[in-house]
């Protein structure tokens, strides 16, 4: 088992990873706590598939366990989840000596973790996070919050966890299409910090097998550079946490065109990386074919995107400039080559737009 540390000012947790973190280190993390009662947050489908072991476990070091199951799916990180989250946990009288767990993806953490960092001014929680991008990414640094049906992530803290428990094994439950998205989250450590990361993940075979000491390798890496990243810049004030947002306003802005229905967020982050790209060649500010290496590592990974005729660069540039019109500051990551990162507040509009129609005519040709 892996053992890394996030050590911010006021806070120190560890990411363990490995294929018995929780047997091994559940039970003690609960007795260290020493919680009245947890209240486990997850999905339906994710409990039926790996809620007995859990439960089982928490049943060896504390008697009272209860849960709080919402719909999946981004469009359910909302305001009316999040009252009734609110209300659960009131009805079953939860204080500050309890603790919350996190069991899911990206949603269920965000979720989950901003329940526990509004309830009672701070509830204790735990990230146990079971897909390939919350692994990697959100369960570490304690971003959480919520979607408004006009801004995504709008409503949210900085708020970290106790300890973040990590199994690999867990993600051989999941289709494929949702391993490929997450494995955009590993590109993009890649392309940021580690050329090495992304001719790994292109020798992996095509369809993942998550259950080897290769595959654990490489969630370890990427854990280990959200964890330097982090910890040297929790709340994004000298830059470095901006560096991970590669791809993300792109990304945000297709997820907000296709109506958050389809294509998953690492599917969306994926093409905004490839827009950026084209943005930093088309800018002249790439240096090398940043372009060509974007889609080598890419495109597989966007096996089963449908990109609709109806979606146009148009409406992309409409959510980038409804952001904007909300106060959201743009902050554009781009690259001048892979680990050399340069940011910009702005950007000619001609190039964006070509930027983002070009991408998009690339993905319909290129993705079936």
């Amino acid at each position: 088992m892996e053992k890394i540390q996030v050590n911010i000012p006021g806070k120190e947790y560890w990411v363990y990873v490995g294929g018995d973190a929780y047997a091994t280190k559940l039970g003690q993390s609960i007795s260290r706590l020493k919680p009245g009662k947890t209240i486990l947050i997850s999905h339906p489908g994710i409990m039926e598939i790996h809620g007995r072991r859990l439960l089982e476990i928490l049943h060896q070091e504390i008697e009272e366990n209860i849960i709080f199951l919402f719909p999946e799916g981004e469009r359910h990180k909302n305001l009316e989840v999040l009252e009734s989250g609110y209300r659960f946990l009131f009805n079953h009288q939860a204080n500050r000596d309890d603790v919350v767990l996190a069991f899911g993806g990206g949603v269920v953490g965000d979720m989950a973790g901003f329940l526990a960092a509004s309830f009672m001014r701070g509830i204790r929680y735990i990230q146990l996070p079971t897909t390939l991008m919350a692994m990697v990414d959100s369960s570490i640094g304690g971003k959480v919050g919520i979607d408004l049906p006009f801004a995504k992530n709008a409503v949210g803290s900085f708020y970290q966890p106790e300890v973040v428990l990590t199994e690999p094994s867990l993600l051989a439950t999941l289709p494929p299409r949702e391993i490929r998205s997450g494995m955009a989250e590993v590109a993009k450590y890649g392309f940021l910090y580690d050329l090495n990361l992304l001719k790994e993940l292109q020798d992996l075979p095509h369809e993942f097998e998550t259950e080897t000491p290769v595959f654990t390798g490489i969630v370890t890496r990427c854990i280990e550079y959200k964890a330097r990243v982090v910890s040297e810049d929790e709340r994004d004030v000298i830059g470095k946490r901006a560096e991970l947002n590669y791809g993300h306003t792109f990304g945000h802005a297709l997820e907000s065109a296709t109506g958050y229905k389809l294509l998953r967020h690492g599917e969306a982050v994926a093409m905004g990386m490839m827009i950026a790209a084209r943005i930093s060649e088309l800018a002249s500010i790439a240096a090398t074919d940043l372009v060509g290496l974007h889609r080598k590592v890419l495109l597989p990974l966007l096996e089963g995107v449908n990109i609709p005729e109806d979606i146009s660069m148009e409406m992309v540039e409409s959510a980038l400039e409804s952001d904007k019109k909300r106060g959201q500051k743009w902050n554009f990551i781009l690259l001048e080559s892979p680990q050399k990162v340069r940011m910009m507040s702005s950007l000619p509009k001609r190039v964006l737009a070509e930027a983002i129609a070009e991408t998009i005519a690339d993905v319909r040709m290129c993705v079936k």
